[in-house]
């Protein structure tokens, strides 16, 4: 298990340097009969993104075209209680989440940062409310920041969490109990990468 947790990490050490950078790819979730997947759009406006709900067949039970043209990057989605989907990602101005309900209308979407500011794991938890992790700017180079939104996407609180050594987001999770948070971070030191974690309650305060 560790061994393979450090394969992950360490193989994410190979985006964090090219973390300032873009790139497409295709980011899904499959919860029970909830199938999704958010992908680039191609053609059409630069930098839309494309989320569809699936059937176990394949099949596509509704699609959305989302994206304001700002190259628009899909990085993580998770699924909400309602049977919904939220998709977090990158863009030229910034950061972005956005939340779909289960017959693919949209509900809200907030730009939580400008700048630099790459997410890499977006989570919820029973009652709706959205946890996000990204790799920001830093004093060292790149710091961790979640943030928590409620099910209307307004901001409940933030974390910024700094080190002096380069910290890279990899993957957030929601503790089995619900009650916390655990974010996982490759830190940077020298030309190693150090896996590494931190935990917070839901109230946003450092375990």
């Amino acid at each position: 298990m560790k061994l393979a947790l450090a394969f992950v990490l360490l193989a994410g050490a190979v985006r964090a340097e090219h973390i300032a950078g873009g790139g497409s790819g295709t980011v899904s979730i499959a919860n029970g009969d909830l199938i999704y997947a958010a992908m680039p759009a191609a053609g059409g406006i630069n930098g839309q993104v494309l989320v569809r709900r699936l059937s176990a067949d394949g099949g596509v039970f509704w699609e959305q075209r989302w994206g304001r043209g700002r190259a628009e990057e899909p990085t993580a989605i998770a699924t909400t209680p309602d049977g919904g989907v939220v998709v977090s990602g990158a863009s030229k101005s910034g950061c972005f989440v956005v939340r779909f309900d289960g017959q693919g209308r949209f509900v809200w979407e907030i730009s939580p940062l400008s700048g630099l500011c790459r997410p890499a794991g977006v989570v919820t938890d029973g009652e709706g409310e959205v946890y996000l992790l990204a790799t920001i700017d830093g004093s060292e180079g790149y710091d961790a920041m979640i943030w928590k939104f409620s099910r209307l996407g307004d901001v409940g609180w933030t974390h910024r969490h700094h080190s002096n050594e380069p910290l890279y987001a990899q993957n957030l999770y929601l503790d089995p109990r619900g009650d916390r948070l655990r974010a996982f971070v490759l830190r940077k030191r020298g030309t190693d990468f150090i896996e590494d974690f931190f935990l917070l309650d839901l109230a946003g305060r450092l375990l």
